[in-house]
Formats: C-alpha cells, sequence, structure tokens
C-alpha cells in the first residue's frame, strides 16, 4: 500500500468524525431556538468553527486523487463509474429520507409522497447534508475539463487563479461582513473550486519541505495555534460573522490539516483501510439518527436548561460551556457508533459495495 493512501484513509476518517460532529451540534441549531440559550450559542458556534474543516479536506482529497496528473482519468470512467456511484447513492438513500422527512411534516404517508421526493431530487432538494453529492458530482463531471486546464498552463497560473479565489470567495466577504459594507466579491461557492484544485497541488508539489515543517512542529504548531484562536474568538471575543466553508480561518485551517497529514509518517494498517471504506456509507447514514432524536423525539443536548441534569442529576451547577461539550460528546458518540453499525451491515451488501459504498 503506499503511503499516500494512508494518509488519505485517515483524513477520510477524521473528516467524517467532523462531519458526524458538525451535524450533532448544526442540528441543534435548527430544531431550537437559540436565542433562548446564548451561552450553549457561542459554545455552540465554536465547535462549528473547529469542525467545518470536513468539508475542504473531502474535496482536496478528491482533488488530490482525480486532479493528479499521474492518474488516467477519462470522461467515460468519470460518468460510468465515479458519477454513477453519486447518482445511485441520491436516490437510494434520498427518496427514503424524503419520504421520511415528508411523512413527519404531514403526520401520514401517502404514494404521492414518492412523486414529491423524486422530482425534489431532481431539483436538489434532499435532506441537507446530500448538498454534498450535487456538489461532489458537478465537480466529477468538470475533472476532465479540469485536468486538461491544470496541465495546460504554468503552475504560477494555478498558484494566481488560488489566490483569486481564496481572496474573492473568503477574504472579501469577511471583511465586508465585519465592517458592514458592501462591495465587489466572488461568488462564495468559488471557494470549492479552490479546495478542488488545492488537492491538485498536493498531489503534485514535492513534500519534501511539508515533512520537515511537520517533524519540526511548526505545521502542527501553526494548527493548533490557529484552532484555538478560532474558539477564543467565539467563547470570549464576540466574534459574530458565521461563514462556514469559505470563512479565511477555516480555509488556513483545513490547508494546515492537510498539509500536516500528508508530511507526518504513516505506517501501513489494514484498519485505516477498513475505516476508510466505510466513510461513505457513515456520511449517508448518520443523519437518520440524529433527525430520529431531534425532530421525532424532540430530544437534543439542550432538551433542558441543564444539557446534563437529564442525565447525571449530580452534574448540576457545572460551567455551561463544559456541560454542553459534554452533552454534544453524548449525541455524538452515540450517532456515530450507530451510524458505524449501519454503514458496516450496508457494506456487506454487495451490490451496494460495488456500486454504491
Amino acid at each position: 500500500m503506499k503511503e499516500r493512501e494512508v494518509f488519505l484513509d485517515k483524513l477520510r476518517v477524521a473528516a467524517t468524525c467532523a462531519v458526524v460532529l458538525l451535524h450533532t451540534v448544526s442540528g441543534v441549531a435548527d430544531t431550537t431556538d437559540m436565542s433562548l440559550y446564548p451561552e450553549e450559542r457561542k459554545v455552540f458556534w465554536a465547535m462549528l468553527d473547529l469542525v467545518s474543516w470536513c468539508v475542504p479536506v473531502f474535496l482536496m482529497i478528491s482533488g488530490y486523487l482525480f486532479l493528479n496528473p499521474g492518474r488516467q482519468i477519462g470522461i467515460g470512467s468519470m460518468v460510468t463509474k465515479y458519477c454513477r456511484r453519486i447518482v445511485l447513492a441520491l436516490f437510494l438513500f434520498g427518496m427514503p429520507y424524503g419520504c421520511l422527512e415528508l411523512t413527519a411534516v404531514e403526520g401520514r404517508f401517502c404514494p404521492g409522497m414518492l412523486w414529491e421526493t423524486f422530482l425534489g431530487l431532481l431539483c436538489g432538494k434532499t435532506w441537507a447534508h446530500m448538498w454534498y453529492l450535487y456538489l461532489i458530482l458537478l465537480l466529477y463531471l468538470l475533472t476532465p475539463f479540469l485536468r486538461r486546464a491544470l496541465g495546460a498552463v504554468p503552475r504560477w497560473a494555478v498558484y494566481g487563479v488560488l489566490a483569486v479565489l481564496f481572496a474573492g470567495c473568503s477574504v472579501l466577504p469577511c471583511l465586508y461582513m465585519l465592517s458592514g459594507k458592501k462591495g465587489f466579491a466572488l461568488p462564495g461557492d468559488g471557494i470549492y473550486f479552490f479546495y478542488y484544485i488545492c488537492g491538485y497541488l498536493f498531489a503534485v508539489e514535492k513534500r519534501e519541505g511539508i515533512k520537515k515543517a511537520v517533524r519540526r512542529g511548526i505545521i502542527p504548531g501553526l494548527a493548533l495555534l490557529l484552532a484555538g484562536g478560532m474558539a477564543f474568538s467565539r467563547l470570549w471575543g464576540g466574534l459574530v460573522p458565521r461563514m462556514a466553508y469559505n470563512y479565511p480561518f477555516t480555509v488556513l485551517l483545513a490547508l494546515l490539516l492537510f498539509v500536516w497529514a500528508a508530511g507526518a509518517g504513516h505506517c501501513v494498517r489494514p484498519f485505516w483501510t477498513r475505516a476508510g471504506a466505510l466513510c461513505f456509507a457513515v456520511y449517508l447514514v448518520h443523519p437518520v439518527f440524529l433527525n430520529l432524536a431531534y425532530k421525532y423525539f424532540e430530544l437534543t443536548p439542550l432538551a433542558v436548561s441543564d444539557p446534563l441534569s437529564v442525565l447525571y442529576p449530580l452534574a448540576e451547577g457545572i460551567p455551561i460551556p463544559a456541560a454542553v461539550a459534554v452533552s454534544v460528546a453524548i449525541f455524538f458518540g452515540g450517532t456515530a457508533v450507530l451510524s458505524v453499525l449501519a454503514a458496516w451491515i450496508l457494506y456487506r451488501i454487495r451490490p451496494l459495495r460495488r456500486y454504491v459504498l
């Protein structure tokens, strides 16, 4: 097994865990009036900042694999193999999800919901987490053309495009938001192309300098310092802007984490290969358990004023940030365990494993 594959599997596993934690937290905000929980909201926003690197890392992994000039990938294989996988995942998992959502809203199930859900999938209306499948499907379709474009221009031009995307899609919108002013900026969604092309650069550039920086603790130190600063700004700094994946500090944190993983030493362990193989299935199924808890049973980490009092009556009076962190950790851990078990069962189904997962 190549070292490249080992560190990518580790990144997949870490990013999948971060996705589950992200939806554990964001799901509460979607189903709760957070204005009633001002202190808890600060903790939630800090958590979201610290895990929003997951989607950027997934995109960089895809760019690393599919834009790599060392791999021969044409438009035929992209459509018949990789795009087919995404389309099948959308319909096989999106249809049941959509019907469950409509049943919850209507209070009953009727056959017409199947047609309504089908139309919703075609129009991009599915459960929130599945928006990523539409994004990656678009990037897959554009991959053959991006490969040609990247191979035809000098490397400095690629860096120039990335600089323009970072400034226009991330830095300027953030500055406008902080200042309350308006001005020219590129569409925020352009940041997804930034991440995808960054994956290409990680694949083609030499990593000797990165490995030295990682061994000396420079990259890990910068990543931890940045993460600490992001958390401090939410908890005590009064930072207000919410930008998700195009937030400049999220961009920098995602890049540092990818560099850290790419430059670290790796031992070949079958565990990471098996765990990495389950990641896509975990991504597809984990919202089922969160939605059941949050929307159907109305049980969230903020179900009571003290998030822990319902679970640990003796824990009253502990600081709110600690209470929220432990409560979210319990929901995250339960969701992760159930999702891995469900993913393992699905992965045992040969047609799903071969064509979807």
